[in-house]
């Protein structure tokens, strides 16, 4: 326990938690049911958008490098287009990484610590970190405890159609982009399977909790 090499002194106090799973696997409505069980939640995706806002030092870069084609209309970035151009082109994925991963990573490292130093006596000590590619860039040594949401292919092809508007072929190509789900399974220490109903989601994010509530408190209480 505690990573205090990676998480500076909040690695000493808190329990620190990954939260990853494949595109369209069901992480955003596992966070939301975390958040509703009291779970302080750091979402990766939410900081990535927020450190690439204009004025930004990593907007700057993302500007530089790929040109004002990857900006909307109102100057900011354009997800969808940059994802575009990524996708395609494994050199311009690495170096859209290089600029946005060291932004991301210092800003959840400054909101974790700031968790630490705020946390209440009533607070658990365990801070969640919902990342996508924890385990396609190796980064699992940097958790205490590793969450990995599943589900099966047919249901995060048919959610990315319906949600996202992909055609199938799409939602295939960019599912089998990733590191396959038998893989994050072998490095989790809890697994979330979300091939079910919503009260059956609710249910295994409920169990996991505990889980995560007894191991945070008997480390740090």
């Amino acid at each position: 326990m505690g990573h205090s090499k990676v998480w500076g002194q909040a690695g000493d106090r808190l329990l620190i938690v990954g939260l990853t799973g494949g595109i369209a696997s069901g992480k955003t409505e596992v966070d939301r049911e975390l958040e509703r069980l009291g779970a302080v939640v750091i979402d990766a995706d939410a900081v990535a958008r927020d450190v690439v806002e204009p004025g930004m030092a990593a907007y700057e870069s993302i500007v530089s490098e790929f040109g004002k084609s990857v900006l909307d209309g109102n100057g900011a970035i354009d997800r969808p287009a940059l994802a575009e151009i990524i996708f395609k082109d494994e050199d311009r994925r690495r170096t859209l990484n290089s600029i946005t991963h060291p932004a991301i990573f210092q800003e959840m490292m400054l909101r974790v610590s700031k968790y630490a130093e705020d946390r209440g006596p009533g607070d658990v000590p365990a801070v969640i970190l919902d990342a996508a590619l924890i385990v396609d860039t190796g980064e699992t040594g940097v958790f205490d405890v590793l969450v990995v949401v599943t589900a099966d292919t047919e249901s995060r092809v048919r959610r990315l159609i319906k949600t996202r508007g992909m055609s199938e072929e799409e939602a295939r190509g960019r599912i089998a982009s990733q590191v396959p789900d038998a893989r994050r399974v072998e490095m989790a220490d809890l697994t979330i399977v979300n091939d079910g109903t919503l009260d059956e989601l609710r249910a295994g994010v409920s169990l996991a909790w505990k889980e995560i509530r007894c191991r945070a408190q008997e480390a740090y209480s």
